[in-house]
C-alpha cells in the first residue's frame, strides 16, 4: 500500500486466485477501505494486463467464505463431562496527470465501488515513479528499488485510490475483482513490504480444477505443525507465525481444502461459488500464513501438486504434552479416555 497523505499499513490480506477452464485466472485482493475523506492508495502487481470488473466483491462473502472453511481446533479434556471447540483460522486485521510521454501507459481510470482503479504500465522504474508521485502515491525513497523489481515488459500495476463515492459508515473493506489471461497461481509476498505492518497475515483461497500447493522453498505445513500449546491457548495466529518462523518464513499452513479427509462439503460453499467468479467444479484449497516484514523477501507460487490428504480439524488432550492425531476424531478420543479411566477403577 502506498499513502499518500498519512502512513496506512496494511496487517491483513486475503486472496482469491481462481484458476479458470477457459485459461484465464480471476483475481479477489480485500482492499481496505478507511473511513475518512483524505486520500490513500494501494499499489499492485500483476504479471499481465488485468481487466478490472466495475462490480467489487463485497466484505460480507469474504467474510463468509472465511468462516465456512477456517480449520476447527477441538480441545479435549478427560477429566470434564464435555470437551471444548474452537473455530480457528482468523488472523487479526484492521480490518490525471502527463504519463510522461510513451514511458509509462495508465488506462482511463474504472469506479470500483468507493475506490477507482487505473492499470499502469511503465517501461521504466524512474518514469513509473513519477508517474505515481504525479497521482498522489507517495512512495518512500528506501521503497522506490522494490517498485523497480516488478517493471518489466508485460508488466502492469493497478493503483487504487479512494473516490467520491465513499461515505461515512460505508464498507470497511471490499474486493477488488480483476482478471488475467493464463494461469497465475502467485502471490506477490515481497511487494507487499511497501505498506506492511510489523507482523502481517495472509490468506489463499485457491479455486482450481487440480489442486496445488506452494512451490519450493516454501513448504506446506498442516495443523499437526502447530503449536499444540498456542493453540490450547486460543493463540492460532501466534501457532502460525512460530511454525512458519521455523521454517525461515517460508510455508503456509494448509487449512481446508477439497481433497481433506473430512473439509467442509462442497454444498455448505455453494453460496460462496456463486458469488466468487469460479467454475462450478472447481476445488478450494484455502492457505494461510504470518509473516514479519522484514520476512516478505519473495514471491511465492502455488504450483506444487496437492497428492496427500489433510484434515482441517486437529484434537488436542488437554494436559498431555504430546496431542493425539488430528485424524483421530473427538467422539474416539472421548471414548477412549472413558475406557481408561474405567479400567483404572476397576484395578483399583
Amino acid at each position: 500500500m502506498a499513502p499518500s497523505v498519512a502512513s496506512v499499513v496494511a496487517d491483513s490480506q486475503r486472496v482469491v486466485i481462481s484458476v479458470r477452464r477457459d485459461g484465464t485466472t480471476d483475481m479477489v485482493v480485500q482492499i481496505g477501505v478507511p473511513n475518512t475523506s483524505a486520500d490513500y492508495g494501494v499499489l499492485i502487481p500483476t504479471p499481465s494486463e488485468p481487466t478490472i470488473d466495475p462490480t467489487p466483491i463485497s466484505e460480507q462473502v469474504l467474510d463468509g467464505l472465511d468462516v465456512e472453511t477456517r480449520p476447527k481446533i477441538y480441545k479435549i479434556d478427560l477429566n470434564a463431562e464435555h470437551s471444548a471447540s474452537c473455530t480457528c483460522g482468523a488472523i487479526a486485521g484492521s480490518d490525471t496527470t502527463p504519463a510522461n510521454g510513451d514511458a509509462v501507459k495508465a488506462s482511463q481510470p474504472t469506479n470500483v465501488g468507493p475506490v477507482t482503479a487505473t492499470v499502469v504500465t511503465a517501461t521504466d522504474n524512474t518514469a513509473l515513479n513519477q508517474w505515481l508521485d504525479g497521482n498522489g502515491f507517495v512512495i518512500p525513497d528506501e521503497r522506490q528499488a522494490l517498485i523497480g523489481n516488478y517493471v518489466g515488459p508485460g508488466r502492469y500495476f493497478i493503483a487504487v485510490k479512494r473516490n467520491d463515492a465513499v461515505v461515512t459508515n460505508g464498507p470497511t473493506s471490499i474486493g477488488l475483482h480483476y482478471k488475467l489471461v493464463g494461469d497465475h497461481r502467485l502471490l506477490s509476498l515481497a511487494f507487499a513490504r511497501l505498506g506492511a505492518a510489523p507482523t502481517v497475515g495472509f490468506t489463499v483461497f485457491l479455486f482450481a480444477k487440480d489442486l496445488t500447493s506452494p512451490t519450493d522453498p516454501f513448504q506446506p505445513l498442516t495443523l499437526d505443525d502447530l503449536d499444540s500449546g498456542r493453540l490450547l491457548a486460543n493463540d492460532y495466529q501466534g501457532a502460525v507465525q512460530s511454525a512458519v518462523q521455523a521454517r525461515g518464513g517460508t510455508a503456509f499452513v494448509l487449512e481446508s481444502g477439497g481433497r481433506s479427509r473430512d473439509g467442509t462439503s462442497r454444498n455448505a460453499l455453494t453460496t460462496y461459488y456463486d458469488a466468487l467468479p469460479t467454475d462450478q467444479d472447481a476445488l478450494l484449497l484455502r492457505m494461510t500464513t504470518v509473516l514479519t516484514a522484514d520476512e516478505l523477501t519473495q514471491d511465492v507460487t502455488f504450483l506444487t501438486p496437492l497428492t496427500e490428504p489433510f484434515s482441517n480439524s486437529r484434537d488436542i488432550v488437554m494436559g498431555q504434552s504430546t496431542p493425539k492425531a488430528a485424524g483421530f476424531g473427538v467422539l474416539g478420543l472421548v471414548a477412549f479416555g472413558w475406557r481408561a479411566r474405567r479400567r483404572a477403577r476397576r484395578r483399583a
